[in-house]
């Protein structure tokens, strides 16, 4: 049986009730690809989250009457949250027991990482996100606890406190994380360089997440990765070989993590290694679900997350997907077409292999 899940959402002042609301339903979304059920939508608006709880008291006792009703195990708290807001909500939901669950959206989407996670690489990217994130609620320690002294073994010197001991053994489980990751990392750019010496040309597909990114991976490359519908399905970089017929020969193709709304910076950080395919790319293929009614949003989020990469100047081509899905095609297209002149679009079918050999030309005139 699923987990059940509530979900709270704090609106802003200045945030727009729509917005809000789609927010909360890719919360809703994240939820679904964990794997859990989700029971109970709460929104709230405020100034600004409580120092104490995130919520305030009042919408506690509705937030702990709600999960005992319904049994629920998780609540969601849909923003990155202070660990000792999160240790104060727990301990008031549950009363010193164990059976509610309080995560914020960077733990949610960290354990749909875990879940999703194959290579020993995108696990250690997760590991070193999860400790830098939760630091020290994975000790089981909230505020009243990290300022006691402790003493006895494991202790250098008398009046150390737990805080201090838990923060060294912290930065000693990360620095271990980090050197094991980092093996892995100049593996993987070795790989790059030896295409660069071989002279390969590399293209990389980047966009929303469930934008059909895999799907179109898949066709280019004749590959058969795993396709579902489901955000965060890809995890780990996945390269490939696709065949340009005009330019005979092969150019290197890549599958990388799809990105969402408000991706918390350090899961950035963390899989930047996985994302050096697309650094390191000479072209950058943007995919884009164009019978989504947020596609315009959601390629500014896209083109954000380039820009924190430094590769927003790097050739691009906008690839609009699911073209068998919408209707009034002709202007919709046309619109697109004069609003992203500048980024070369091409409108496709993934499902029905529309439009594929054209955009295999126009990346042999890219290169």
């Amino acid at each position: 049986m699923a987990e059940k899940f509530i979900l709270v959402h704090l609106i802003p002042p200045d945030q727009r009730p729509e917005d809000a609301d789609n927010e909360l339903q890719e919360l809703v979304a994240l939820v679904t690809t964990y794997g859990g059920a989700t029971v109970v939508k709460i929104m709230q608006k405020r100034d600004h989250p409580d120092n104490e709880t995130y919520i305030g008291k009042g919408k506690a006792e509705e937030l702990k009457i709600s999960a005992k009703e319904e049994k629920a195990q998780v609540v969601v708290l849909n923003g990155i949250v202070k660990q000792g807001q999160i240790f104060s909500l727990q301990r008031y939901l549950t009363d010193g027991k164990e059976d509610v669950a309080v995560w914020d959206r960077m733990d949610l989407i960290l354990n749909i990482f875990a879940k999703h996670a194959s290579t020993a690489e995108a696990k250690l990217q997760i590991e070193l996100a999860r400790m830098r994130h939760m630091g020290p609620r994975m000790y089981g320690l909230g505020g009243n606890e990290l300022s006691r002294q402790g003493g006895g073994i494991g202790t250098r010197g008398k009046g150390e406190t737990n805080i201090e001991i838990m923060k060294r053994h912290w930065r000693e489980q990360i620095k271990q994380t980090q050197d094991r990751l980092k093996k892995l990392t100049t593996e993987r750019e070795k790989q790059i360089a030896r295409r660069k010496e071989l002279g390969l040309k590399t293209v990389s597909i980047v966009g929303y997440t469930n934008a059909g990114k895999t799907s179109l991976f898949n066709l280019l490359s004749k590959k058969r990765k795993l396709v579902e519908n489901a955000l965060f399905a890809t995890l780990d970089s996945t390269v490939g070989e696709l065949y340009v017929p005009s330019l005979n020969s092969t150019v290197i193709i890549s599958d990388t993590i799809g990105f969402i709304q408000n991706l918390p910076p350090q899961l950035i950080d963390a899989f930047k290694s996985t994302l050096m395919e697309s650094v390191h790319a000479h072209i950058l293929l943007h995919i884009i679900d164009i019978s989504d009614e947020k596609r315009e949003e959601k390629i500014e989020i896209v083109e954000q997350i380039l820009a924190d990469l430094k590769v927003e100047n790097k050739k691009r081509i906008f690839v609009f997907n699911k073209i068998d899905a919408v209707e009034n095609l002709e202007e919709i297209t046309y619109q697109l077409h004069q609003k992203y002149s500048d980024y070369n679009p091409i409108f496709i079918s993934v499902h029905n292999k529309q439009n594929i050999e054209s955009l295999i030309e126009k990346i042999s005139r890219y290169i």
